[in-house]
This record gives C-alpha cells, structure tokens and sequence, in this order.
C-alpha cells in the first residue's frame, strides 16, 4: 500500500484560501470605516452649506436696501470723499490687490 499523502496545491501558498478571504475582509471592513466617516462628515457639510444658503437668501429677500449703490453710506463716500464709482480715487481706496502668497508659506 501506498501511503504517500497528498497535498493541496493551495497549501504552498503562505495563507490558505479561508486566511485570505479572513484579511480580506478585515482589509475591507478598515477600508470603509474611513469612508462612511468621510462620508457623514461631506453629508453634514453640505447641510451646512444649504441652510447658510437659505438663510443668506432670507436675509436678501427681507433687506429693503438690496444694492450697495443705493446705500446711504456709500452714497455719502462718494459725495463728500470718493468723487464718482469707479473714479481714480475709489478706485485706489476701495479695490485690493492681487499678492501671490504662495511661495511664502514654503
């Protein structure tokens, strides 16, 4: 009688079948924990994001002066201060300037 004992080709591989469908999901299961906590928190935002929205329509839509051209202040600025919009004078007081801070930080 031959006694020779046979081997699975599966068993010269460092994890059996049952192993790596165990870290399989393991790595998985890691994998989407970050993900819905991600998820929740893009979700949560974006609620932020709608009711800052609506709530700044709101405002809009209450406010009786709805156009900065018809605000008393600025109308003031540009009698007594400012000359007319969009002169040399508001233009240099009221308008910013694009500085490049990138490079900077590093």
């Amino acid at each position: 009688m031959n006694k020779k004992k046979h081997l699975f080709a599966e068993d010269s591989f460092f994890l059996s079948r049952r192993k790596f469908m165990a870290v399989g999901a393991a790595f998985v299961a890691a994998l989407a924990i970050p993900i819905g906590w991600f998820t929740s928190k893009l979700e949560r935002r974006n609620e932020y994001i709608k009711a800052r929205s609506q709530g700044l329509y709101k405002d809009d839509s209450l406010a009786k002066k709805r156009v900065s051209h018809a605000n008393p202040a600025v109308e003031k600025y540009y009698k007594e201060f400012g000359g007319e919009p969009l002169g040399h004078t508001s233009h240099e007081l009221l308008h910013t300037h694009f500085v490049d801070r990138t490079k900077l930080s590093s």
